[in-house]
């Protein structure tokens, strides 16, 4: 271990400045880990962070996990360093589309993705009072209630709200109204395909008319957004 990721282990932002020139700032540690990823690992202070940055530390590099400066701070809930790389200009998109990008990782954390909506193809997770209150009532509604709230679904953020609180052992209409939408994203037909067991779906043979009914489903997702498997 070089004196650069002894004075990170320290927390001390003094040594960290003395020990920078004296080494590779991007050298990598037997786990593969670069500096920036040694901060977060080890929950230093995010004005070392900074600091690496400033003096050049390369966001780019991956460790032995194959993880970038980036997913390794989004994998331990680093608010902050998020930040730090969105503003040092990280890369968010992937050639391979939404489901290998940062975002896609940090899904499930609303507080973190929604830093990353610049990423093609992302949504808006957290909801503002109004729109949770119309994705409530779709929910837990009083039966003559629902049909007017889910009139409402009318916006990517509310669809794909929708589509992840859904029960989807209730009657298929509502998801169905939901695929057809003009507003309905690829990332929520993702969602859509994983919550209603797809794979699975699509290897049943003979069925019954309720299975039928997933097995079209499926059949229908996979049509309009043909690029999701």
């Amino acid at each position: 271990m070089n004196i650069l990721f002894e004075a990170i282990k320290s927390k001390n932002l003094e040594k960290v400045i003395g020990a920078m020139p004296k080494v590779d700032i991007n050298e990598q540690d037997q786990f593969g880990r670069t500096s920036l990823h040694y901060v977060i690992v080890k929950k230093a202070p995010i004005e070392i962070f900074k600091e690496l940055l400033a003096f050049g530390a390369k966001t780019g590099i991956t460790d032995r996990l194959h993880e970038s400066v980036l997913t390794k701070a989004i994998k331990f809930n680093n608010k902050q360093a998020v930040k730090c790389l969105i503003e040092n200009g990280v890369e968010l998109n992937h050639p391979a589309g939404i489901k290998k990008t940062p975002w896609f990782l940090a899904r499930h954390n609303p507080e973190i993705a929604d830093l990353l909506l610049e990423t093609k193809g992302a949504i808006r997770l957290k909801l503002t009072e109004s729109e949770q209150a119309i994705i409530d009532g779709c929910l837990y509604g009083e039966p003559a209630e629902v049909n007017a709230y889910l009139t409402q679904l009318n916006t990517p953020e509310l669809l794909h709200a929708f589509v992840l609180h859904f029960n989807w052992d209730d009657d298929l209409q509502p998801m169905k109204m939901v695929l057809q939408h003009a507003n309905c994203q690829e990332i929520t037909a993702i969602e859509m395909f994983d919550l209603v067991d797809g794979d699975y779906w699509l290897n049943q043979g003979d069925s019954s008319d309720e299975e039928r009914e997933y097995v079209d489903f499926v059949q229908h997702l996979l049509r309009r957004f043909p690029n999701i498997l």
